[in-house]
């Protein structure tokens, strides 16, 4: 039961973290809430909320986190086909997702729910159908798997599975990645967003909070919600309706998450697979350099730095970002999609080589710290013998005492032999 003293420390969260920046509202409720899940859940719903249009703006802000935490806690329990709802995951522009127990397999699946009052917008429900139908088309392991899609007393739904791990913009926020990993998760997303190419899709919307990693490593591309038919390009032989129906999108009309829109998005232009090369160059960058390339103080101010800045070079915030690095996440931020990477295969290829550089690399320098700390060890032992032998037990024989000197000699141009090669090495 939420009590109104749960009420307050969540309207207190949420107005702290709505004035931070997405990076300081992720990390500082990473760090408030780290024992209570369900709280930042609570926290992270209502900041969605409250970035949608026409939303609870203007209403008081108590009165507001009542009802959506009212709304949520309502559900639990509830059952939405053979699915029984246990608590709420999240909430975003497109729907609530809920942890929930598939009864008939006994296991735990994503609930994800289109709102009572969406339901007649007849917009939403073809969007939440072609979330369900484009990923269920790609058949991929780095693409969430949909396991049903329904209507269950006026309620749509679509049930996928529960992927256990870390949402990418939590690894974002946290600490610095190292080069190798970060290069693997892009690797991954690339091949998710290659598969939707081929079956004739752009996500448009591949942002970190629509990425998930799993203890294991395996990334998983989520969200299909804005994903864009575009006709033969690419699609597969079972022909372009194959995969989702179409939605006819207004000229002009910008779909999408403002800081990870290509230049041609922004700009309420066609799309096609490029744009998605062109978010996926966004998130590259920000997993590098910890913050977005394109930011501003309002949408005016993002929109141009996308269409005209250039964004700091990595190596302002990394020392260890490589020239061939930066190379790879200019050319995927190219303001003019002709001179992007034109596939994300071609991404791919350079992504791989770098890092198959980097960890040859890595072993290199392993393998000369171990040849120099043998080296080391052999001086050691070098000196430790002549400590031995220079100092005897009868030091009153004066051959012992010149025996010693001439060790000491020996030895000495020895070592100094010894450091010279380590050095020059």
């Amino acid at each position: 039961m939420k009590t109104p003293e749960r009420y307050k420390q969540v309207e207190d969260l949420f107005h702290r973290a709505l004035v931070m920046k997405p990076v300081e509202r992720t990390a500082y409720l990473s760090s408030v809430c780290a024992s209570d899940q369900e709280l930042r859940a609570e926290v992270e719903s209502l900041l969605a909320a409250h970035e949608e249009p026409g939303t609870f703006i203007d209403e008081p802000p108590f009165k507001a986190v009542a009802e959506v935490l009212a709304g949520a806690s309502a559900k639990a329990g509830r059952m939405i086909g053979h699915y029984r709802i246990l608590h709420m995951l999240g909430k975003g522009g497109m729907g609530e997702v809920y942890l929930a127990l598939d009864t008939r397999l006994d296991r735990s699946v994503a609930l994800k729910l289109l709102p009572a009052h969406f339901t007649s917008d007849h917009d939403r429900v073809l969007r939440f159908i072609q979330e369900a139908k484009a990923a269920s088309a790609l058949n991929h392991p780095n693409i969430i798997t949909i396991y049903e899609i329904g209507v269950e007393s006026g309620t749509h739904f679509i049930a996928t599975e529960f992927i256990e791990g870390q949402m990418l913009r939590h690894m974002i926020d946290g600490s610095r990645m190292d080069l190798g990993d970060l290069l693997e998760i892009v690797i991954q997303v690339a091949g998710a967003l290659s598969a939707a190419h081929k079956n004739g899709i752009v996500h448009r919307d591949a942002k970190p909070e629509n990425i998930m990693v799993r203890p294991d490593g395996l990334v998983k591309v989520l969200d299909f919600g804005l994903a864009k038919l575009i006709g033969n390009r690419g699609a597969s032989t079972r022909g372009e309706n194959s995969a989702t129906p179409q939605i006819r999108t207004a000229p002009g009309l910008i779909l999408g998450t403002l800081r990870y829109m290509s230049p041609e998005q922004s700009n309420g232009q066609p799309v096609d697979a490029r744009t998605d090369i062109f978010t996926l160059g966004v998130v590259l960058y920000e997993l590098i350099a910890g913050r977005a390339p394109f930011e501003g103080d309002n949408p005016i101010i993002v929109i141009e730095s996308i269409l005209t800045a250039e964004p700091p070079p990595l190596t302002q915030e990394r020392r260890d970002v490589p020239p061939e690095l930066q190379r790879i996440v200019s050319k995927a931020l190219h303001k003019n999609k002709e001179q992007r990477y034109q596939t994300c295969e071609e991404m791919i290829v350079d992504l791989k080589r770098l890092k198959q550089e980097l960890e040859q690399a890595a072993k290199s320098t392993t393998a000369t710290d171990q040849t120099d700390t043998g080296r080391k060890t052999v001086v050691m032992k070098i000196i430790n013998d002549a400590e031995t032998k220079i100092y005897p037990a009868d030091q009153s024989n004066p051959r012992n005492l010149v025996t010693s000197l001439a060790l000491i000699i020996v030895i000495a141009a020895a070592i100094i032999g010894m450091i010279w090669w380590l050095m020059a090495k």
